[in-house]
């Protein structure tokens, strides 16, 4: 099965992550996949938007957990903290960067679970419908004791405060709190989510492509100028270090060996 379905339609790509029997849960294959696709998209200059969806019940419920117990890849290059930062740098920050510095627009439709990864994803692009059964949110610092990769993520969207309630104690946002807060853009009911993307496709298809392209490229100045990009440096490495904490190694531990049993 490919992890990630790539459907050219006219000007528009539309990208599905298509593992939806674990929720799209985002293993080395489907991110190995993701990097070359926005690697391309890049490349390209006949593409005039770019959709990012999940197949399934749900867009994404993050990084795939089990990915060291069925990848010994994985988990030789996660031994040693630069291993990890060199791992996590390629496939976990690449395709997020790749999809937030696209200079054509970008819609992440979400329904279902949208955690941890899943939230990064949606972060990244410039618009987001959701359906009205998506929940967002990261079970990370809780579950795994690490601290989350989407700290940034949460802060840049939800307000700090917001972000701390939720990354801190799990809580999770439904699609009505996400819109309130400006999260995402529209909420929809579930079989309304494809047509009013694709709406939202033809509506920015009617504004100049050069127009949008600068547009974008004053909004992510705008953005640097207020460190975003230089947050997520230096988050980067405090969440690599934190995997190497007595705690978050107990509960990689724990992982393991309820894996075994």
């Amino acid at each position: 099965m490919d992890e990630i379905l790539v459907d050219d339609v006219d000007d528009v790509r539309w990208l599905t992550l298509n593992r939806p029997t674990v929720h799209n849960a985002q293993n080395t294959a489907m991110l190995e996949a993701l990097l070359a696709v926005l690697e391309d998209t890049h490349r390209r200059d006949d593409l005039r938007a770019l959709v990012l969806r999940g197949a399934g019940p749900s867009f994404s419920s993050g990084h795939d957990l089990r990915e060291s117990a069925v990848n010994p890849a994985f988990a030789e290059a996660i031994r040693t903290a630069d291993g990890r930062r060199r791992w996590e740098r390629r496939l976990f920050v690449r395709p997020v960067e790749l999809l937030e510095d696209l200079p054509i627009p970008t819609v992440c439709a979400v329904q279902g679970h949208c955690l941890g990864a899943g939230v990064m994803f949606a972060a990244a692009a410039d618009l987001v419908v959701a359906a009205d059964d998506a929940v967002f949110g990261s079970p990370v610092v809780t579950a795994l004791a690490v601290n989350d990769a989407e700290v940034p993520s949460f802060a840049w969207e939800l307000g700090v405060r917001r972000a701390k309630q939720a990354l801190w104690f799990d809580e999770r946002l439904d699609a009505a709190e996400a819109h309130r807060i400006g999260f995402v853009n529209w909420v929809v009911p579930a079989d309304r989510l494809t047509a009013t993307v694709e709406d939202v496709v033809r509506r920015l298809l009617a504004v100049p492509a050069e127009t949008l392209a600068l547009s974008k490229a004053t909004f992510a100045f705008m953005q640097d100028r207020l460190g975003r990009r230089d947050t997520a440096r230096y988050h980067f490495v405090n969440h690599v270090l934190s995997h190497q904490t007595e705690p978050a190694q107990a509960a990689a531990a724990a992982r393991r060996a309820g894996r075994a049993g």
